[in-house]
């Protein structure tokens, strides 16, 4: 009876130090997002409604960052510029507050910014890169440390009850004491990295920031890229047909397919969806182009939303490697 109570005070101990700890390190940065984020969309919905104010994409960029520097948080852990124009659309849009012409008008402006966000995408520097790839290291790290360190504090706290029970059991010969607080810094470990991970899953999901986003669709579009090289069909990246350019054309035969990447995730705007679905259906209009594909990283999100008429194929990535390994693209 005395191991098991030993164990489990070990145990509670490191699950309690990192409930506190976390709370007052990572929990305290994503609480200061979080209200960061609130602030952002309030001043930006304010200037919009009372001031008639038309924001510019590198407006919202300066005042993420202003914003991030207030809250001392990281301007890659706030929402995108595209998530706080969507959310502020989404208010608009069911606000009884705003008069009906007033509520167009708004809509509007926020379109042409749409619009122009589309045709002239964003390209984070080699930089900025670098430094998402940092914090995103130092995050991990940090967090394997705190992990690390409260199971070790659990373990000792283990073996310092049984020295206090009876200190000549760590004078004896046997080595239980040591297993025991090998056994509770195990346990501790496993029940905490299992707590970190339940808990990110709760976690609400933000829309990444714009080096973030641009970061993972870089690297689904060279996922695509290598799933095309590896069916051995030829392929142009980034080529200009017409007014677009497509991440990929697919020399398929005597059939020219074009391809399109989107790394997004379980929350995607619908009218993000709607938009670029539109711009494929103008692309597949082009001379030359015989088909045209969007491929996604999931099937869920795109679901619902296929062009008429068939004429944007929407497809997860596991579905277009399918294609790819089949021949059947064109």
């Amino acid at each position: 009876m005395g191991g098991y109570l030993q164990t489990g005070i070990g145990i509670a101990v490191s699950i309690l130090l990192f409930w506190l700890s976390y709370r007052q390190t990572i929990g305290a940065k994503k609480e200061r997002t979080k209200n960061a984020n609130k602030s952002l969309h309030r001043a930006v919905m304010r200037r919009m409604v009372l001031e008639g104010y038309s924001p510019k994409y590198k407006d919202i960029s300066r005042i993420i960052e202003g914003k991030a520097r207030e809250f001392n948080t990281s301007t890659n852990d706030m929402l995108s510029e595209e998530q706080v124009l969507n959310s502020i659309f989404t208010e608009v849009f069911d606000s009884d507050l705003i008069s009906p012409d007033q509520r167009v008008e708004i809509e509007g402006r926020l379109d042409a910014l749409f619009s122009s966000m589309e045709d002239k995408p964003s390209i984070p520097t080699i930089y900025e890169f670098k430094l998402l790839k940092e914090e995103r290291k130092k995050k991990r790290d940090s967090l394997v440390v705190l992990t690390v360190a409260v199971s070790m504090v659990g373990a000792s706290t283990s073996v310092l009850y049984s020295f206090l029970k009876d200190p000549s059991a760590l004078l004896a010969s046997n080595a239980e004491w040591l297993y025991s607080g090998l056994g509770v810094f195990v346990v501790s470990l496993a029940m905490i990295t299992l707590m970190s991970i339940v808990r990110k899953e709760k976690e609400e999901i933000y829309s990444p920031s714009r080096s973030s986003s641009a970061l993972s669709a870089a690297a689904f579009e060279l996922e695509v890229a290598k799933a095309i090289d590896k069916s051995g069909y030829k392929y142009q990246a980034e080529p200009r047909v017409g007014d677009h350019r497509p991440d990929f054309i697919i020399e398929a035969g005597d059939k020219r397919i074009a391809v399109d990447a989107k790394a997004w995730g379980d929350v995607v705007p619908l009218s993000g969806i709607r938009r670029a679905i539109q711009r494929l259906e103008a692309l597949s209009r082009e001379d030359g182009i015989d088909g045209v594909y969007l491929v996604t990283k999931k099937s869920a999100p795109s679901k619902g939303f296929n062009s008429e008429n068939n004429i944007v194929k929407v497809v997860s990535m596991s579905e277009f490697t399918a294609l790819l390994k089949n021949k059947q693209v064109a």
